[in-house]
C-alpha cells in the first residue's frame, strides 16, 4: 500500500479514481462522467469491450449501473500502489477489492490503471482499465 501525502498531486490524482468508484456505487454517472475528458476510453473488468466515444462511455455507464443493480449488495475498497506524475500526466496504479453479495454474488480482486491528465489544474481521466488479478497473483 502506499502512502499519499495529503494534498500532493499524487494524493489529488489518486482522489478523482476514488471518487468515480464511489460515484459508481451510488449511482451517480454524471459526476463519473464530469472528470473524464472527451477523448476518455475504458476497459472494463466485468463487461467486454473497449469503449473510446462518448455515445460509447454513457452507454457502457447505464450498462454498468445496471449489471450493478442485478447483483446484491456491493462492498469494495481501493488501494494506491503507485503513482507516477510525469509533465501533465499521471498513472495510477490501484488495487480493488470488489464484493457483490447473491443473488449473482462476485467477490475479486482487481487491477486498475488510471491515465489522467492535469487540465486547467484539475485532472481528468483519460483512460481507465481494470482487470481480474489472477489468482497465482494473490
Amino acid at each position: 500500500m502506499l502512502a499519499l501525502k495529503e494534498g500532493s498531486p499524487e494524493a489529488g490524482a489518486f482522489s478523482i479514481v476514488y471518487g468515480v468508484y464511489l460515484a459508481f456505487e451510488e449511482g451517480r454517472t454524471q459526476d463519473i462522467e464530469a472528470v473524464q475528458l472527451t477523448t476518455y476510453s475504458v476497459w472494463d473488468a466485468l463487461t467486454p469491450g473497449l469503449r473510446m466515444s462518448l455515445e460509447q462511455v454513457k452507454k457502457f455507464h447505464a450498462e454498468d449501473q445496471s449489471h450493478k443493480i442485478s447483483r446484491g449488495a456491493l462492498s469494495w475498497r481501493l488501494v494506491p500502489l503507485k503513482v507516477d506524475i510525469v509533465d501533465s500526466i499521471a498513472v495510477v496504479l490501484s488495487q480493488l477489492d470488489l464484493k457483490y453479495e447473491p443473488p449473482n454474488p462476485i467477490d475479486s480482486r482487481l487491477r486498475v490503471t488510471d491515465v489522467l491528465k492535469r487540465v486547467d489544474g484539475c485532472w481528468m481521466m483519460f483512460h481507465h482499465h481494470e482487470s481480474i488479478q489472477p489468482i497465482s497473483d494473490l
